[in-house]
């Protein structure tokens, strides 16, 4: 064993009561477990880069073998220093973590960062050994950061457990914005990033592993801190969505962004479902739908990431989602305009107060959404009089300033405009063309956001205009279906599903089950016919759909065709009937489902349908249960389903497609019967004041 901590009772010593923030964060004792007299060692640089950087606290260094380390006192266990400890960063090799946690608990730790690797990210043995300590922080009363951890950074008391070799820096910017990675070295890669420009951090925390303390919880904690103003975080994936969710809400509650860069937009690991839903809904677009719904603004560019806070640090999200840009260089603001359309960002045209005072400067501005004022050179009167008209005007929600070569030779005078702007209620995102430091970072000092690249400058303006708060969901009016009988496990029968559909309060066409040899009592032709089966999801792809039947006699073929081509291409599957149906013509069809997502629950896909609807990928993704408002700004962006908002003199029933939306979210958060995912398509858009009429039906316990 690493350490001989004693008896049980000492074991469980606890000393004076300290809130597991303040041990997080602002910690006054500080264990290093396992910590080497060799200033080359990764394990030596915690105590070199809090001496260097002047933490005030104690440092209590751990090693067995020395009675001295790098200069300091140090203990052969943390039991033995004989006063409290409130954080501790544990360094020793996996194996000899347990007996370490033990010392932890003899000295009263709160909270146990572990640097060591070897843990679930090794294997199964290693994951035994990870349960292990998730059991014995439990036991013990020991909160854990990691394993696997790069550390913790708390800037403002210089609190320094870390290995993360950026800090053999000399400089350490202190500012207001919070990081929580689930990767080490992008603590690292942000600070040393935001350094030379001046951006700053607070509060810096690498998660591991994430056995016990995760993202949720930490972004909870930085929420409330007083010193951080706004949390950026780092994900590879999403552990703690509900933690996560109330955290953020709570921030953007108190005032505080969450911005959000995520890996995984690609389409590999996305789950396979059983339905056009399921295809369509993949995991990304599902996380994308967690962020909205909980406030959270998602970025595109790594350096958005600490770029773009200024863009929302007081402020609510826009009324007025468009853009303006106003420029002195014509190629730099093309670059920016250019991103921004391909980004989908609407552009406004300059507004005509502008205009008037521009052409008092001799300078004509045309209606072109790109504001152009390069005849005025390097003039800070010009340009801040027309930035003026721009912050004034409720023609666009965020004004883009683009700053050409006097960014870099004359920063003083090429900034000052926009600086000056810099308390405005509207927001000023800043491109400076040039590579020019000394501009960006007047621009920070002043509180405006100012970006290096037209790529992460048209990102930033992008998720300003698409940020949204938190959406507030209804929790009551949910229909009791409790009654209706459904199989255990596995895919409903059509006729199940319309019924449940129905018992939500979605319209579905009338149908006829009909057996072989039946005399069908359908009146209304033509008629579509589709076979009744269990084990069949999609039917067509087996010949068990007839549409456009005109008669008693092609019908009754029909029937006898369908039992034919299913038996056949699906021998064991156990036959039900045919349902049989009118055809009916509406002016669209759209594709409305749920399923469930591992990650964040249950979300809900409004798109255009019919069988192209998996092709397209034309859909609105939204967490459930969904409210009508939300159901009508989904539809709203479903761009195969512009008939419904009116288009060429037709307008469909967008009231009653909203309320079926709002209606079929609400099974998605029914615990009787919980059902994995569902399906309408398509779903029937009549006419204004018409309604919606559900034409096919899916659904799977």
């Amino acid at each position: 064993m690493f350490l001989n901590v004693g008896s049980t009772s000492a074991r469980r010593k606890r000393y004076k009561p300290m809130s597991l923030a303040k041990a997080i964060f602002s910690p006054e004792t500080v264990g290093l477990i396992g910590a080497s007299a060799d200033p080359a060692k990764n394990t030596a640089r915690p105590q070199r880069y809090m001496r260097m950087h002047g933490f005030q606290g104690q440092i209590v260094p751990v090693n067995p073998n020395r009675d001295e380390v790098l200069g300091e006192r140090a203990y052969p266990s943390l039991a033995s220093y004989g006063s409290p400890v409130d954080h501790a960063f544990i360094m020793v090799p996996a194996r000899f973590v347990p007996s370490a946690l033990e010392d932890c608990a003899a000295a009263g730790v709160k909270v146990a960062t572990i640097y060591s690797d070897g843990f679930a990210e090794a294997g199964a043995e290693g994951q035994a050994l990870q349960d292990k300590i998730v059991a014995m922080g439990r036991d013990l009363g020991i909160r854990i950061i990691g394993p696997n951890s790069m550390g913790m950074i708390a800037t403002d008391i210089a609190a320094l457990m870390t290995v993360n070799a950026v800090l053999e820096a000399g400089e350490l910017v202190r500012g207001r914005l919070g990081l929580v990675s689930q990767s080490g070295t992008i603590l690292g890669t942000m600070i040393s990033r935001g350094t030379p420009r001046g951006i700053g951090f607070s509060k810096l925390v690498s998660v591991g592993n994430e056995c016990d303390l995760g993202v949720g919880e930490l972004t909870g904690f930085l929420a409330e801190d007083p010193s951080t103003d706004a949390i950026l975080l780092f994900l590879e994936t999403l552990r703690d969505a509900d933690k996560l969710a109330a955290a953020a809400r709570r921030a953007y509650e108190l005032g505080k962004p969450v911005l959000v860069y995520k890996l995984g937009r690609s389409s590999a690991g996305q789950q396979v479902a059983l339905s056009h839903t399921g295809a369509i809904a993949g995991t990304d677009k599902a996380i994308d739908a967690f962020f909205r719904h909980n406030g959270m603004i998602r970025v595109d560019n790594l350096e958005t990431l600490f770029e773009a806070p200024s863009l929302f640090i007081g402020r609510r999200p826009p009324t007025v989602r468009k853009a303006a840009v106003m420029t002195t260089t014509g190629g730099g603001a093309a670059t920016v305009v250019d991103r921004l359309g391909t980004l989908g960002v609407d552009l406004a045209v300059p507004p005509m107060a502008l205009r008037e005072r521009m052409a008092g400067y001799g300078i004509r501005v045309s209606d072109s959404p790109l504001i152009d004022v390069t005849m005025a050179g390097a003039n800070a009167e010009v340009y801040g009089a027309g930035l003026e008209e721009l912050i004034r005007s409720d023609n666009c929600g965020i004004a883009v300033g683009v700053v050409g070569s006097s960014g870099q030779f004359k920063p003083d005078i090429a900034v000052k405009p926009i600086v000056a702007q810099s308390k405005a209620d509207k927001p000023i995102a800043a491109f400076i063309a040039p590579q020019a430091d000394r501009s960006l970072s007047l621009l920070n000092e002043a509180g405006v956001a100012g970006f290096r690249t037209p790529e992460s400058c048209a990102d930033a303006v992008r998720a300003f205009l698409s940020w949204c708060p938190p959406t507030e969901t209804e929790t009551s009016d949910f229909p009791d279906i409790s009654d209706i009988s459904l199989p255990e496990s596995g895919p409903l029968t059509e006729i199940e599903g319309r019924d449940l559909f129905e018992r939500m309060g979605i319209p579905m066409v009338a149908a006829e089950l009909v057996q072989p040899g039946a005399s069908p009592q359908v009146k209304d032709y033509p008629v579509a016919a589709k076979i009744v089966s269990r084990q069949i999801g999609h039917k067509s792809d087996v010949g068990g759909v007839h549409l456009s039947l005109n008669s008693v006699a092609d019908l009754t073929t029909a029937i006898n065709e369908m039992f034919k081509a299913v038996g056949t291409a699906e021998p064991d599957a156990i036959l039900d009937g045919v349902l049989v149906s009118p055809m009916r013509k509406g002016l669209a069809e759209a594709i409305l489902g749920f399923r469930r997502d591992p990650q964040v629950g249950p979300i809900v896909v409004l798109g255009a349908g019919g069988v192209m609807a998996e092709i397209y990928r034309d859909v609105s993704i939204r967490l459930a249960p969904v409210t009508v408002d939300e159901a009508l700004s989904m539809i709203d962006e479903v761009r195969g389903l512009a008939v419904v908002r009116g288009f060429r003199g037709k307008k469909g029933d967008a009231a009653a497609l909203a309320a079926a939306v709002s209606a079929f979210s609400k099974l998605a958060m029914k615990k009787a019967p919980i059902l994995d995912e569902a399906e309408i398509n398509p779903l029937l858009i009549l006419d204004e004041g018409e309604g919606v009429l559900g034409l096919d039906a899916f659904a799977v316990r």
